[in-house]
Order: C-alpha cells, then structure tokens, then sequence
C-alpha cells in the first residue's frame, strides 16, 4: 500500500499579519474556497525537481505564498502525524503562473536511492482550524536516464518470428511487450541494456544472461553506483487472456452432446492471473440446444476426479460457453455479475479462456460452473433412492422449467407451465419422488393463486431473480427456458439460480416493450404475484436495496471491455454471426459494448420510475 502524504502548502491569507510583507495592509481578505491540481501525476528524477500545478477558485485574491516566513511554513508532511516529514523530497518553492489563479509548488528529490510513489495534496491553511486541499496527485520517482533498452533478440531466441521490443511506463515502473501469437513456453533470453547499470537482479537475483521463464511476472532490479532500481517485467502472450487446451485420443473430432470423448487430455496455461494445469485427464461432449447449430460450439466436460479450475471449487462438471450469437461476447458474464450482488443462494462461477481443440483455436470462450446440486454450487440437501417418505422426501430437488420439452423426467402444471426435475439424476430419481414434487408443484400453484404463496415459495428469491430478467431485458422468464428453481429438505421454493443470457437480451429486438416499463411481470406465475400488493411492494424495497449494488456494473463493463478487446478481436477474426438476434450483430466492439452499457443504464432508470 502506498504512503499518503499532504503537501502541506502554508499559503498565508492576508488575514494573517505575521505572514504580509506589510503588517499595516488592511485590505479585505480573499475568500478561497478551493484548490485544483489539473494534472494528478509525475515523474522526478533522483535529486531532480517538479513542478506541480495547481489553480485557486478565486483568480482575483491575492494572497502570500512562501515556503518560511515569519509565522509560516511551507513543508510536506505525513498525513497521519504532522511533525514527522518524509525522506525522499522536499517543496521548496511556490511562484504564481501566468494565469489567473494559477500557482506552481516546486517540489526537490532529496537524492533518495529508492524508487518511490507517493500520493500528495496541496493544502492551503487558512487560518489554524481551517484548511482547503486539492485533489490528489501521484510523485514518481524512479527511472534511468541515458539510452536503455530491453527486448528480446529473434537471432537469440529462435522461436521468435521477429524480436520482441518491451516499452516502459514509468508510471508504474513497468516493461510490458506482447506477442501475438500463443505460445506455451515463454522462456527467453532477453537483451538488457542500462546506461550506468553495475548489476541486474531478477527476483532479487543476480542475472548473468540466462534464460528467464516469463510466463509470470517478473521484478527487474538495475543496481547503479548511486541506487537500485526496481521494475515489473511483464510479457503478455496472444490475447492475454487464459489459454484452455484440450487434445482428444488420436485427434478426433467432438461431435456429439450424448456420447463423451473419453480419455482426453487438458491443459490450462493461466497466464499468471490463475494456476496452470498441467495435464488433467478428462471427457468431452457437446452440449446446449439451439446454440448446438451453430458453427461455434458449446461443450461440457467432465474430470475424473474434482478439480478446482481457476480460483474456482473443485468440482467434475463444467461447460464452456460458446456465446456464438453475443458480439460483446459479455451478456452471460454481465448478468451473472448482476444476479451475485442479490440474495440468489449461488451464481455460476465463470472466467474467460481462449479454447484450443487439438490445436485448433477455436476463439474465446466462457468457461462457467455447471448447473449442479452440490456442497459449492446449489448446496441442498442431496437425495438417496431410499429417501420415498416421511421428511426425507420433501427435498432437495433442482427443478427447470423449459419449453423445449426435452427431459426425462418432466410434466405440465395446470396452469400450462413445462417443469422437468433436473435432480435427483434421472437414473436415481424414483417414482415415489417423482410423485411428490409433482403434487408439491400443483399445491404450491393453486396457493399462489389462491393469494397463499407465502406458505409454498421464498417471496425475496423470487424477486430477486425476477429483477435480473428485467434489467438484462431476458424474456426467458416467461417462455420459460432455462428458468431453475431448487427446494431445500423441509424448506420451501427458491428461485435460482440464473442461467443463459446470450439470446435476445440487452436488447430491445426480441422486446420492444421493455422501452417503456416492466416486461416480465405476466411470466408464469408471476402474472399472479404481481396482482397482490404486498409483493409489489416488496419489489419496491428489494429494488431500493438493491440499486446501489446493482450500479456497480458500469465499472465491471468497463474493466471487462479493457480485458476482453484483443481476444474479441480474435474471436470475431474467426466466427462470423449469421444470426439477427440482439440486434448489434454488425456493430464493432465498442459500438456493441456501448450499447450493452446504455440499454443496461435504461433499463435500470425505466425499473426505478416503475418500482
């Protein structure tokens, strides 16, 4: 964590004698207000100066500015105790611009031998109870003088196309280059050169011109006669984002969503933000429905054993989701950022991967938990064959309502609702439970329109959940598809948890009433819910709460547009959508994403008029 320090500028009023060159001036003393640093960061080299901008609210007031004067001082002190003063610079003199209100602090490096950045503001006392600060702005100090370089030289490493030049930000005290291509083994031999430089450390180590591995960050130490400098040392790879491997036995293709690719290996390079696995013995499959034709597939895997996968619990199912039809490629990712700042008991999990089968790159991919009952996911209470009575039979039970119409185990309510039991599997589901959940399902309806639902469902979950429907503008809530629901033993209905929001959503194509208010308030048995006032106002409170959370997306989209845009770019090098969906199909990867950002600010402005 960085120091914080003020830059404690006594800039005396003319309230103050002590600090007029003219104690008999009784002009009106100015009123400031204010103090703006235009420019919040910059570099200083050792036993260099800096000046620092800074502009009073009130151009026309006058007041003195020195570093000592009689009864004033001009220093930089901590901002925690005022009488200690840091080490490494000094403010040694204040001149006014040429401006109107403008003001220069010169600010002298005390030849420190370390790097530093410290964070400063400019403060003007007023008088000894008030004072008046500036914005923050950032002192670096650090950097070599002189002509210095660092690349990677293609005649001494030959895997290179082309050498491979690193730019420094000096900022942040960083190399960073970038190749282009995926590469798995990431160790080179780099080309150092600093103008005065005795020694150059890696990790703290003396370097004599090996190889490094640069599949992680590295720290770079320049060791001169006068100080040691410190850098971070960063190669980016392909699109930056994490590379999944998977290689099939004897390379065969995966062409089917019943029949598992057995014996097929995985591999998973991190890219230094996750932990590499090395080589996993897993099966793979197709899977999904509509999305299953499209060019772009979606698959599932399976481990033999648990594995954690990317900071994520371990588990043996996960998929990987195409997002054949999304040019932001961010709906899915986008939705279940949402649906984690609610009450929902869990979330898929989910990260971006670029995917190679066989060694084919097959794009970017999200690589999400799967859909389960289990201790890390939809954590109920798991079912026995012999659980056909007594508490034992009243859970738990994952249930998912699809128009598709294509499971097992699965049936009509009696207002025209498709429900399908998802778990208990249905090779262990027995028909005793089968039965019971059935009749759960009817009574739990005929309450809900009988004005009772409190006495069968979770009211807060169901909300909750209908809430991201309404944002991300998904109408599957009312087809239903892919609409989950889970009872606990002995416990009652509870939504969740959220699952595929590629097609139609953030967008008004698929529904142009979603312009102008609440769209999913007639889904199923909602159309009933929404008609009892106590849950309508319900809704209002759980949005209140839930606002504020819900607004922090805006920084998720931007933070997700930075990391994505190069693999987006490659993905879309690959896959052409041939479908007119969401509407933003030939917009380019800032357009689309703009126009997730600004459907998701309507939504949430036209939710709020309405709630």
């Amino acid at each position: 964590m960085r120091h914080f320090y003020i830059l404690s500028i006594v800039l005396a009023t003319l309230l103050f004698a002590g600090c007029n060159d003219n104690p008999n001036d009784v002009t009106k003393p100015a009123v400031l207000r204010s103090v703006q640093c235009p420019t919040t960061s910059y570099t200083i080299e050792s036993g260099g100066k800096v000046d620092i901008e800074f502009f009073v609210n009130d151009a026309n007031s006058p007041f003195n500015y020195v570093v000592t004067s009689a009864g004033c001082q001009v220093t930089v002190r901590l901002a925690d105790n005022i009488l200690n003063h840091p080490e490494e610079f000094t403010l040694t003199h204040i001149r006014q611009g040429e401006e109107a209100g403008q003001y220069w602090a010169t600010i002298t490096d005390n030849n420190s031998r370390d790097t530093y950045k410290r964070d400063i503001t400019i403060v003007i006392r007023l008088n000894t109870d008030t004072m008046i600060r500036s914005n923050a702005v950032c002192i670096t100090c650090g950097g070599l003088s002189g002509n210095n370089s660092l690349l990677l030289d293609d005649n001494l490493n030959t895997t290179l196309k082309e050498d491979i030049i690193f730019s420094l930000d000096e900022n942040s005290m960083t190399f960073t280059a970038h190749i282009d291509d995926y590469m798995a083994n990431r160790t080179f031999i780099p080309t150092i050169n600093f103008e005065g430089a005795e020694r150059i450390l890696i990790d703290g180590e003396e370097w004599n011109g090996e190889a490094i591995d640069l599949r992680r960050e590295r720290t770079l130490g320049v060791v001169t006669k006068q100080r040691t400098l410190e850098y971070k040392l960063r190669l980016n790879c392909f699109t930056g984002l994490p590379v999944l491997r998977i290689d099939t036995p004897g390379g065969q293709g995966v062409w089917s969503k019943e029949e598992w690719v057995k014996g097929s290996r995985l591999y998973l390079d991190g890219m230094a933000r996750f932990e590499d696995i090395e080589d996993v013995e897993m099966s793979i499959r197709g899977r999904g429905n509509s999305t299953w034709g499209y060019d772009k597939k979606p698959y599932n895997i399976k481990f033999e054993k648990k594995q954690e996968v990317m900071g994520m619990p371990k588990h043996k199912r996960w998929c990987l989701l195409a997002n054949y039809m999304d040019r932001t490629l961010l709906r899915n990712r986008v939705a279940y950022y949402l649906a984690e700042q609610t009450s929902l008991a869990w979330t898929p999990r989910c990260e971006f991967v670029e995917l190679f089968l066989n060694g084919e790159h097959l794009g970017q991919y999200l690589l999400a938990e799967h859909v389960k009952v289990d201790d890390e996911r939809i954590a109920i209470t798991e079912m026995e064959p012999e659980d056909n009575s007594g508490d034992a039979i009243t859970g738990g039970y994952l249930l998912e309502l699809d128009f598709h119409y294509d499971n097992v185990w699965q049936w009509y309510s009696a207002h025209g609702t498709p429900f399908a039991v998802k778990y208990p599997d249905e090779e262990d589901l027995t028909t005793e439970q089968l039965n019971w959940i059935k009749s759960y399902i009817s009574d739990a309806e005929a309450a809900i329109y009988d004005g009772r639902y409190k006495e069968y469902i979770d009211p807060q979950s169901f909300i909750d959940y209908w809430l991201i429907y309404e944002i991300c503008v998904n109408h599957e809530l009312a087809n239903p598809g892919s609409v989950y629901l889970h009872k606990d033993r002995g416990g009652k209905l509870v939504a969740g948890p959220v699952w595929d929001f590629d097609w139609g959503t953030f967008s008004y194509n698929a529904s142009p009433q979603a312009q102008y208010g609440l769209f999913m308030t007639h889904a199923w048995w909602y159309s009933r819910l929404f008609e009892e006032d106590e849950f309508m106002a319900l809704a209002s409170e759980r949005w209140e709460v839930l606002k504020p959370k819900f607004e922090s997306v805006f920084d998720f989209i931007d933070q997700e547009r930075k990391y994505i845009e190069r693999s987006w770019r490659k993905n879309f090098d690959r896959w052409s959508i041939s479908t007119d969906i969401n509407g933003d199909e030939k917009l380019s990867f800032g357009e689309a994403i703009d126009r997730l950002y600004n459907i998701t600010e309507e939504r949430m402005e036209i939710i709020d008029r309405s709630l």
